[in-house]
Order: C-alpha cells, then structure tokens, then sequence
C-alpha cells in the first residue's frame, strides 16, 4: 500500500529519543514523497512498482531535496509572517525542533534512509543498494506481521516520550 502510515512509527520514536534534533514532520513528508513513485507506477500499472526513490541512494536525495523543500518553506513563511514565525520559535523544543535547520535536515535524511530499509523488508521488487547491486538482502529478514507492529510498538513508545517531555516542559516554563 503507498503512503503507509507503519513508517511514521520509527519517526515518532526518534523524535522522542531525539526531540531538539528531528523533525518528524519532515520525516513524514519524506515518506510521502518517495511513495509518491510508488503511486504513479500503480496508477500506470507500470511494473516494478518500487524503483529509484526506493533504493538508499534515490531516497537519501529525496530525503535532502525534500528538507531543503522544508527549508524554503520556512524562509517564506518568516518573511511573509514574521508574527507566525516568532511566534514558533518561542514553542518548546520538542515543538520549536520541528523547524530548527538542523531538525529539518536529519528528519528528511533519516526519513529517506529509512524508507528503502522498511520497504526492502517486505516488498520483493526493491532493489535498496542499485545501482551497485540488484540484490535484496533485507527481504524477509523478518515477517510483514512483526515488522509491522515493530513499527507501530515504536511509534507509540515514542509518543509516550513525546508526552512525557512535553508534560514536564509545561510544569517548568
């Protein structure tokens, strides 16, 4: 299924183990992106399905191209509403990370490392090292049902973090 939302799990748990230092914002939008590929190939019913964005090389750009996307975003919006953007740099750092440079960058890096490493577990049509290799080591490393609920286990214990530092950032600002 493009877009599943099973990715959005591991970022949640690093944005709660690194909350000045990730966007999952952009992690999530990376994610997007490079299912976006898989979205076209099955709407043209063009097989594989899985191509350039799924291997580590072709998401790792994707992931740069699209925090750099984020950054641009976030430039115009300082410029065009300076209220909004002082406004959010004033949030707490678990919030105010999620438009910090550094968080930006390391959400889309991490989003597009990450994504060719999930999908290459399951999905026999990725090719994660091309154009070095058309070799699949990950496939089946393990089973669709755990590594799915790896994937939601993580996103919830990293909510929970998330909650937590943000329920003690509250009692001491």
């Amino acid at each position: 299924m493009p877009l599943t939302p099973f990715h959005f799990g591991p970022g949640l748990f690093l944005k709660g183990i690194l909350p000045r230092h990730f966007s999952w914002g952009t992690f999530v939008l990376t994610q997007v992106v490079i299912d976006c590929e898989t979205l076209y190939y099955l709407m043209h019913r063009t097989y594989p399905i899985h191509r350039t964005l799924h291997t580590f090389l072709g998401a790792t750009i994707a992931g740069l191209l699209t925090a750099c996307f984020v950054l641009v975003c976030k430039r115009m919006l300082r410029r065009a509403l300076p209220q909004v953007y002082d406004e959010f740099a004033k949030q707490k750092p678990v919030v105010r990370s999620e438009g910090s440079t550094s968080g930006i960058l390391v959400g889309g890096l991490v989003g597009g490392v990450s994504h060719p490493f999930l999908d290459g577990i399951m999905h026999r049509d990725i090719r994660p090292f091309a154009p070095w290799s058309d070799a699949n080591p990950l496939l089946n490393w393990i089973g669709l049902a755990p590594l799915h609920l790896l994937c939601v286990l993580s996103g919830v214990v990293g909510l929970a973090i998330i909650v937590i530092l943000l329920s003690r950032q509250r009692k001491a600002g």
